[in-house]
C-alpha cells in the first residue's frame, strides 16, 4: 500500500510538472506571438502623419457636413411650417369671409401643396376632409396620442409607428400636423392640416449620401496626397537610415548629406555628423593608444627576451654577463611595471573608477615636502621657492603630489644642468595657483597643444630615459581636472616653460 501511495504521489508530481511545463511554453508562445504581431503592425512615420492629418481633415468635413445637414433640416422644417401656415390662413380667411366652408377651394389647396385638410366640429366630428379613407383620420391633439411629438405650440410630428392603420401606405410616412381653431357661425371648428414630409426626408437623404460621397472622395484624395507629401518630406530620414546602416569600423569617415533646406532634419544630420566625428576621433585615439602601448611594451620585452637568451646560451658561467643581464632585466621589468601602472591609472580614470580620497590640508606643507624631496634627488639644478602661501584645500594629497612630481620631473629632464626650477603657490581671488617654472629647452608652438595627449613626445628622437612613456602629463591633467581645476601652459623654445595649476580653495 505504501509503494502504491508513493507511486501515486510521483505520478501526481509528474502530471503537475507536465502541466506547468505546458503552461510556461504557452506563455512563451503567446509572448513571441505578441512580439511578432507588434513587429508586423509597426506603422511608419509616413503612415502616422498621413493618418493624423487625414483624421483631422475627416473630422472637419464631418463637422461641416453635419452643420449643412442641420441647417438644411431647419430650412426644410421651416418651409414645411410655412406651407401649412399659408394653407391655414387661406382656409380660415375663406371660411370667415364666406361664412361657410368652400370645399372646392379646400380641394384645390390640398392638391396644390400636397396636404391633407380635415375640418372638425366642436365635438371632433368630421365636417369635411380631402382624404379618401376616412377611417384613418384622427384628430390630433397635444399629448393625446402616443408617439405624436410636440415640435412647438402650433405643430406636431407624427411618426409612422403612430398610425393605427398599418395597412395603409400612408402609415409609412412622416407628417407635420397643425390643428387650429376658428369660429364659424358662433361655433368652434378645427382645421387640421397634415403635410407629408416624404419629399423633405428624401431630399435630406440625397444630400446625406452626396455629402458622404464627396467626403469619402476628398479623404481618399487627401490621404493619397498626404502620403506622397509625407514620404517626400521624410525621404531624408530614409537616406540617413541607409547611410547609417552602411557605416562600419572601416568606414567611420562616412557622413550624412546636410545640403538642402534649413529644417530640423538638417539639424539632426549635423548633430549626427558631429557625433560621428567624436566617435571617429575616439576610435582613432583608441587605436593609437593600443599601438603606442604595444610599442612601449615591445622594447622592454625584447630586452628581457634578449638577455634571457644570452643567459641561456653562455651567460651562466660569465659573472660579468650574468650581472649585466640581471640588472638589465630588473630595469626593464621596473619600466614595464611603471608603464602598466600608468596604463591602469588611465584606464580607471576613463571608466570613472579611480578613487579620489578627499582630505582637508594646507597646500604649503605638501609643497614644502615636494621641494625637499626634489632637492634630495636632484643636485644638478637650482630649486627655488619664493611664495608658498598657507592655504587650506579639499583634495587628495597623494594625487596632487603625484601631479606635482610629474610636472617637476619634466622640468628636471628638459632643463640643462645649473638651470633654475621655481615652485611657488599663492592665492588669486578664489583660486589656488601653483606654478612650476623652468629655464629649460621649452616647447614649440606646434607641439604645445598636444603635450597632454597620451604617448605624445614633442621630440621624437628623445630616448626613453629622457622622454619617458608619454603618459605622465595625461595623468597629471586628469588629476587636476578631477579636482575641478585647470592647467595653463606657456612655453618658448630655448627660454623655458611655465605651468600654472588652478585649484579651488576653502574660504576661511
Amino acid at each position: 500500500m505504501k509503494k502504491i501511495l508513493e507511486l501515486f504521489i510521483q505520478f501526481l508530481k509528474f502530471t503537475i510538472w507536465i502541466y506547468v511545463t505546458i503552461f510556461k511554453a504557452c506563455i512563451r508562445l503567446f509572448d513571441e506571438l505578441r512580439k511578432l504581431i507588434i513587429k508586423k503592425l509597426r506603422f511608419s512615420i509616413t503612415f502616422k502623419i498621413t493618418a493624423t492629418y487625414a483624421s483631422i481633415f475627416a473630422l472637419m468635413l464631418l463637422l461641416l457636413s453635419t452643420s449643412l445637414l442641420i441647417a438644411f433640416t431647419i430650412y426644410m422644417g421651416k418651409n414645411s411650417e410655412d406651407i401649412i401656415y399659408r394653407n391655414f390662413k387661406i382656409i380660415s380667411s375663406d371660411i370667415m369671409n364666406s361664412k361657410g366652408i368652400s370645399k372646392t377651394s379646400i380641394d384645390q389647396l390640398s392638391n396644390l401643396d400636397n396636404v391633407y385638410i380635415t375640418i372638425f366640429n366642436a365635438d371632433y366630428k368630421i365636417i369635411y376632409t380631402t382624404e379618401k379613407d376616412t377611417n384613418s383620420i384622427t384628430f390630433y391633439k397635444k399629448d393625446n396620442i402616443s408617439g405624436v411629438y410636440n415640435l412647438n405650440e402650433n405643430y406636431l410630428l407624427s411618426l409612422p409607428s403612430n398610425i393605427n392603420n398599418t395597412t395603409n401606405l400612408k402609415s409609412s410616412y412622416i407628417y407635420l400636423i397643425s390643428n387650429n381653431k376658428v369660429i364659424l357661425n358662433s361655433e368652434d371648428i378645427y382645421i387640421q392640416i397634415r403635410y407629408n414630409l416624404y419629399k423633405e426626408i428624401l431630399s435630406l437623404l440625397i444630400l446625406f449620401f452626396i455629402l458622404l460621397f464627396i467626403n469619402s472622395v476628398f479623404i481618399v484624395i487627401i490621404s493619397a496626397i498626404g502620403a506622397k507629401t509625407s514620404k517626400r518630406l521624410l525621404k531624408p530620414v530614409d537616406t540617413m537610415t541607409k547611410t547609417v546602416k552602411n557605416i562600419t569600423v572601416n568606414a567611420l569617415n562616412t557622413r550624412l548629406d546636410v545640403s538642402g533646406s534649413q529644417d530640423e532634419l538638417k539639424d539632426l544630420a549635423k548633430t549626427f555628423n558631429r557625433m560621428l566625428d567624436r566617435i571617429e576621433a575616439s576610435y582613432e585615439a583608441q587605436n593609437q593608444f593600443v599601438s603606442d602601448a604595444s610599442h612601449e611594451l615591445r622594447t622592454p620585452i625584447s630586452v628581457i627576451q634578449g638577455y634571457s637568451n644570452l643567459l641561456s646560451r653562455w651567460g651562466k658561467g660569465d659573472k660579468a654577463v650574468l650581472e649585466e643581464s640581471i640588472e638589465s632585466i630588473k630595469t626593464e621589468a621596473e619600466n614595464m611595471k611603471v608603464l602598466i601602472e600608468k596604463l591602469l591609472f588611465l584606464s580607471r580614470s576613463d571608466k570613472n573608477t579611480q578613487k579620489i580620497e578627499i582630505e582637508t590640508f594646507y597646500i604649503n606643507e605638501l609643497i614644502d615636502e615636494v621641494i625637499k624631496e626634489t632637492k634630495l634627488i636632484d643636485n644638478d639644478h637650482e630649486i627655488k621657492n619664493t611664495i608658498n602661501d598657507r592655504l587650506l584645500v579639499n583634495a587628495d594629497p597623494k594625487l596632487i603630489k603625484e601631479a606635482l612630481r610629474i610636472f617637476i620631473d619634466n622640468s628636471i629632464k628638459y632643463t640643462p644642468e645649473n638651470g633654475i626650477i621655481s615652485i611657488d603657490s599663492y592665492q588669486l581671488k578664489s583660486e589656488l595657483i601653483i606654478t612650476i617654472k623652468d629655464t629649460g629647452i621649452g616647447i614649440s608652438k606646434e607641439d604645445l597643444p598636444n603635450i597632454f595627449n597620451r604617448f605624445y613626445r614633442a621630440d621624437k628622437s628623445r630616448t626613453k630615459k629622457t622622454g619617458g612613456t608619454g603618459l605622465g602629463l595625461s595623468i597629471a591633467k586628469w588629476i587636476i581636472l578631477a579636482h575641478k581645476g585647470s592647467i595653463d601652459v606657456r612655453s618658448e623654445l630655448s627660454a623655458g616653460t611655465k605651468i600654472a595649476l588652478h585649484l579651488p580653495i576653502i574660504k576661511l
